[in-house]
């Protein structure tokens, strides 16, 4: 069994006395309705027939069957009730523990060359989370409540006519058993077929829209619109079939069940001419029959489903645990940081050009390295690859004296957080309203903070207050700060920024991070001061072509 799959039946078992309970109350509110079906109907017809004579009609006790029927009412309404509440509260209990654990373990991994970063395997991903979280709430609960239902039916029909269960329970396995796994077969794996399909179509349609301009420019926007018009064409036939498949089973089941209610009628029949049941009885199996049919037929897409949440929870189960490479990155103890780059080179999955290629230099602290070089040209690959995020084709990388958590990067897209300034400085991470003074000073922010009306406390993000570029920029800079790595990578830290902020920002920081190697990637090496070092093409590649260096 896949490891996450024990990991959601052992949290499941940890809320096992929520989770049955839960059980019970589905299974009493769904015997509660099937009974309030049959005994209506007993009482209907039984009264019924008491009043085609006097004597029957004074004899007959109106004022049980009545206290039943309002009694498997009032039972049913509250056990709906409890269900909805105990399992509900079940499955979001696990589902948190669940979600927590997973996106920790994805969170692990970089996915920029992993098959997770494109909208199909993404949208994958969040429709088999989809189908594992609901594996308690939609597949267990329905599917139990259907097995104990349609046991505790050939019970009670067998009380009234003894041999009728020989007859009854070949439907009722086909119904239980066959149809579900008849349903996922012929139902499910075409709609799954059919959500590939439906991904692809957007991914083409969104690929196409971003690059009409470049299409039409070499006469290839005709060609890629009939792709798209045959993908659509494609996903509309599957789309076609899975519903006509989808009716088809349905209708063989209603077909089965049919065939079980003229299987009660035949041997109801043959036992009330026998005399062994009377007629308001007769009626009352029917009924009987009737409401377990209606259990039965949710219980078939529940069981389907069961399949689909196991399933969806081993392709998790797989993307978390194989996909991602190792950290090749080597990390020493020494005396001084020093970052040794040996033959390192690498391309990208898509393509099989290296970006880099044969890269050989040391990087030690405390210095500031400036790489400078057009862009496409591998300097952001290379700071991704000193991350950890990238793994390297080829060559090693080994890192003297700091570990991979006092490895710092700022990203040239800064991400803004919908929530307070304190949390978009902090991060995970608690610090001083004194020490966040001192780093937005750094960064010069001081201004921008002090015309904040809530101070540390006010809103940022969309819908709230939203900062501009170079407000970003900075911004990225004093949560590097407040992490205080001993490796800073900085992908182009002043862009938006002009270049007199950007020089004195820099040179503030200069001295604040004075004994810690700093390797900044950036198209002006104008802002770099006398001390700072200069990557140039001969120091970090030998061998290849302008194309395929880094910087």
């Amino acid at each position: 069994m896949p490891r996450l799959v024990k990991r959601y039946f052992c949290l499941l078992w940890q809320q096992r006395t929520m989770a049955t309970l839960g059980l019970l109350l589905a299974t009493i509110t769904a015997i509660s309705g099937i009974a309030l079906l049959a005994v209506s109907g007993w009482f209907i017809s039984a009264t019924a027939l008491a009043g085609l004579s006097i004597a029957g009609a004074h004899s007959f006790n109106y004022f049980a069957p009545g206290a039943i029927v309002r009694g498997l009412s009032i039972t049913r309404t509250l056990g709906r009730y409890g269900e909805r509440l105990t399992t509900h509260e079940a499955t979001l209990r696990v589902i948190s523990r669940l979600r927590a654990e997973l996106f920790g373990e994805l969170a692990k991994h970089s996915w920029q060359e992993q098959p997770l970063n494109n909208h199909d395997a993404s949208s994958r991903l969040m429709e088999d989370i989809k189908h594992a979280e609901a594996l308690y709430l939609s597949a267990l609960v329905p599917g139990f409540v259907m097995l104990l239902c349609s046991l505790l039916y050939l019970i009670t029909v067998s009380l009234f006519v003894p041999d009728i269960w020989i007859w009854l329970a070949p439907t009722l396995c086909i119904a239980v058993f066959f149809m579900p796994w008849l349903y996922m077969h012929l139902v499910l794996q075409p709609q799954d077929v059919l959500h590939q399909q439906r991904s692809q179509q957007w991914s083409s349609a969104s690929s196409l829209f971003n690059n009409v301009r470049t299409l039409i420019l070499f006469q290839r926007f005709t060609h890629s619109t009939q792709q798209l018009q045959q993908a659509a064409s494609t996903a509309d036939y599957s789309e076609q079939q899975a519903s006509r498949a989808q009716q088809h089973v349905m209708s063989l089941s209603q077909l089965i069940l049919a065939v079980q209610v003229l299987v009660m009628l035949w041997q109801g029949l043959l036992a009330l001419s026998y005399g062994y049941i009377e007629g308001a009885h007769l009626f009352m199996l029917l009924l009987l029959t009737l409401g377990v049919q209606e259990v039965i037929l949710t219980g078939v897409n529940s069981l389907a489903n069961f399949g689909l949440g196991y399933t969806a929870l081993k392709r998790i189960d797989y993307l978390a645990s194989n996909i991602s490479k190792k950290d090749q990155r080597q990390f020493v103890s020494a005396d001084a940081t020093v970052i040794k780059v040996t033959q390192l080179s690498y391309h990208y999955p898509q393509r099989q050009t290296l970006i880099i290629d044969k890269v050989n230099t040391e990087l030690s602290a405390p210095h500031w390295y400036w790489i400078t070089a057009p862009s496409g040209h591998g300097k952001t690959t290379f700071l991704h690859l000193l991350m950890g995020h990238l793994q390297p084709s080829d060559g090693t990388l080994l890192i003297e004296k700091s570990s991979a958590e006092q490895i710092g990067l700022m990203p040239q897209k800064i991400d803004l957080l919908r929530g307070t300034l304190r949390y978009n400085l902090c991060l995970h991470q608690q610090h001083s309203d004194e020490t966040l003074q001192e780093t937005l000073r750094l960064v010069e922010l001081e201004h921008w903070f002090q015309q904040l009306p809530d101070g540390f406390d006010s809103w940022l993000g969309e819908g709230e207050r939203m900062l501009s570029g170079g407000e970003l920029k900075r911004l990225g800079l004093a949560r590097l700060i407040l992490q205080d790595p001993q490796i800073l990578l900085l992908d182009e830290p002043t862009a938006g920024i002009d270049q007199l902020s950007a020089a004195r920002i820099l040179s503030k920081l200069h001295h604040h991070w004075k004994g810690k190697l700093v390797i900044i990637n950036s198209h002006d090496s104008s802002l770099s001061c006398s001390t700072d070092k200069a990557l140039t093409l001969n120091q970090l590649a030998e061998g290849v072509s302008e194309v395929q260096k880094i910087i």
